[in-house]
């Protein structure tokens, strides 16, 4: 069995509530400009949180058929065009490929639950002859994995993982494993959501973990701030191309960096509390580094949890340290989510897209709205403005609820190995 298969990004797609494509993501992301707006999609005035990271100007016939679009789930239109953008950007051409070898791994949360919603009510009101029949294909999570597969006649292994807000990293981990195994030489990844329904987008609400900086949206999360009230829901889609090395030189791909590890641990203690002891994300991040055999000091930057659920960023802010030490004080740490919103699975993948973009632009993005820092959170936040730096390696944090825990370390790839 192989396991010494160097893995490389070759494509990326991104549908985000601050930039559909990686360019205007990327924009947004470095100047800063949030997209957390009041909620347009429903009659969100009796919630307690009012605002979210929605997708606005998505057209999904502009990525496929109507038909299509019409039988598909909004977080399944999602996938299908981050897809399409991110096999765009890979530049591969499927007649010179083996079906066989490309595979689909996505993560997803809560799947087509804006088609449960609707289809109950019809139910309820209307009767059961007046339902979709494509409704249980349609709110399925697997429906997207499949879509894509179809579509695009991918015939390698293919799976969904729903794993809450870890999904979408918990589908590039299987993807990474799947080509450094032998078992695919490219993998479709990443995670998509729609959560912004009613009945659902109510469901987050009443943790009480979200903000209710209604009248001003824009600085709603605020990451490691002593103010700080909560997150907020996005919705949205992150896919990369993820190929073998030597497949992806042989084709001459563009190459944005390299998958260097993964690693995952749970802290047994609450479903949505937060465990004050930092030993667990700490032994996470450690894992990460010791599998990608970097030391602290090899790390360039941090694109971080930071959610603006202020116990979250406490703990994140002190695992960080102690891994690190005293060089943590010199780590930039950026976080998205003041931009982007949470929206579960995609999250973490626009963690890695901004790493890796952060790696070829030489920028890190700010990480926005900090502007009184909790004692305890007294890093080095990136908070005014974006910085330039030559980034080698970058490492990717989140914590979901429940207490999973992940982490993924990219790096920039050279002929010759990483440059450390």
């Amino acid at each position: 069995m192989e396991n010494n298969r160097r893995v490389v990004v070759t494509g990326m797609g991104v549908i985000a509530p601050n930039g559909i494509g990686i360019d205007s993501f990327w924009e947004s992301l470095i100047h800063g400009r949030s997209a957390i707006r009041r909620i347009t999609r429903f009659d969100a005035s009796s919630y307690p949180c009012q605002i979210a990271g929605e997708v606005t100007d998505f057209d999904p016939t502009d990525y496929m058929d109507p038909k299509t679009a019409k039988r598909l789930s909004r977080f399944a239109q999602f996938a299908m065009a981050a897809s399409e953008m991110a096999f765009e950007d890979s530049a591969l051409d499927f007649e010179q490929e083996d079906p066989y070898k490309i595979g689909v791994y996505l993560g997803t949360a809560m799947g087509g639950s804006d088609v449960i919603e609707t289809q109950h009510t019809i139910f309820i009101e209307k009767g059961l002859k007046r339902m979709n029949p494509f409704t249980v294909v349609s709110c399925s999570t697997h429906s997207a994995s499949g879509m894509i597969a179809c579509t695009f006649n991918l015939k390698g292994t293919n799976t969904t993982i729903s794993a809450g807000c870890n999904s979408g990293l918990d589908a590039a981990f299987l993807a990474f494993n799947a080509i450094r195994l032998g078992d695919a030489d490219i993998i479709v990844t990443g995670g998509s959501e729609a959560p912004l329904t009613p009945c659902t987008y109510g469901a987050f609400c009443i943790t009480g973990l979200h903000s209710r900086e209604n009248n001003n949206p824009k600085k709603a999360v605020k990451p490691y701030d002593i103010e700080a009230d909560g997150m907020v829901l996005g919705e949205g889609a992150a896919i990369l191309i993820m190929e073998e090395l030597q497949h992806a030189i042989n084709r001459n791909a563009k190459i944005y960096g390299e998958v260097l590890s993964y690693a995952s641990l749970n802290e047994a203690f609450d479903f949505i509390e937060v465990d004050t002891n930092c030993e667990t994300m700490a032994s996470n991040l450690e894992l990460a580094l010791k599998k990608a055999k970097l030391v602290a000091t090899d790390i360039d930057c941090i694109n971080a949890h930071g959610n603006g659920i202020l116990s979250y960023d406490i703990i994140e802010t002190e695992a960080i340290k102690k891994v690190f030490g005293e060089f943590a004080y010199s780590i930039p740490i950026t976080s998205i989510k003041p931009v982007t919103g949470h929206a579960v699975s995609p999250t973490a993948i626009w963690q890695v897209i901004s790493s890796l973009l952060s790696i070829k632009n030489k920028i890190i993005p700010p990480t926005i709205n900090i502007e009184n820092p909790d004692p305890k959170c007294d890093l080095d936040y990136v908070t005014k403005g974006f910085v330039r730096k030559e980034i080698k390696n970058a490492l990717i944090n989140t914590h979901g609820f429940g207490g999973r825990l992940t982490a993924l370390v990219v790096g920039k790839f050279t002929q010759d190995g990483f440059l450390f």
